[in-house]
């Protein structure tokens, strides 16, 4: 089965080019990151399939593709590079969107549950992070994917942020919160003061 695109250079070009839109650099540990977490992503869309030729390893800095490393180190570029297709493109916007302006600490926390690296690791320093575990790794592609990241949806497709309760704030213990069929929380309020018809009255009288 042939990638999907022809060169890891050209996922770092469509990287670098959103990147340069919002001003940030991408160096290369965190470019690894990404194009790991796009390949991994794109091999669980596209039932095993490489997004890119590459071979990513299990290093003690996290998932690494020595040769593309060691370009980007030196500095390596290419020209004309080639747009990714319209289903490759879907994959790294899914990724982007979930980590491309967050920061190196942010990332590697994120990889840290990553059961393909793990698997790797306990093979030995530096083994090969397997194309299929990295699939099984992020199971759902990119609809559970972005079901990962900080903003989910409500079944009608509403968005909540899934960083907060839904609740403003918590309720007194004499309110009482249900929740309707689609998932959203509704609280009912109670007064503190039950008011009586002859309270009324007696105002209107003064």
């Amino acid at each position: 089965m042939r990638p999907a695109i022809r060169s890891t250079f050209d996922i770092v070009a469509w990287l670098e080019e959103r990147s340069g839109r919002t001003g940030a650099v991408l160096k290369p540990p965190f470019l690894m990151k990404m194009l790991y977490l796009s390949q991994a992503l794109y091999a669980s869309e596209h039932n095993g399939a490489k997004l890119m030729p590459a071979t990513f390893l299990a290093t003690d800095a996290g998932p690494i593709e020595p040769d593309l490393f060691l370009a980007l180190e030196q500095g390596i570029a290419v020209d004309n590079a080639v747009a990714p297709a319209d289903h490759v493109e879907t994959v790294l916007l899914a990724v982007w969107e979930a980590y491309g302006e967050a920061d190196q600490e942010h990332l590697e926390t994120a990889l840290k549950s990553d059961t393909a690296i793990k698997a790797a690791k306990k093979r030995g320093r530096n083994s090969e992070i397997l194309l299929d575990e990295m699939a099984e790794a992020y199971p759902g592609g990119t609809s559970a994917f972005k079901g990962q990241s900080r903003v989910s949806q409500f079944p009608d497709g509403s968005p909540f942020s899934v960083k907060h309760s839904n609740l403003d704030a918590v309720p007194a213990d004499n309110q009482e919160v249900r929740f309707t069929a689609d998932g959203r929380s509704v609280t009912r309020w109670m007064p503190k003061k039950r008011i009586r018809s002859k309270d009324i009255r007696s105002k209107e009288i003064h």
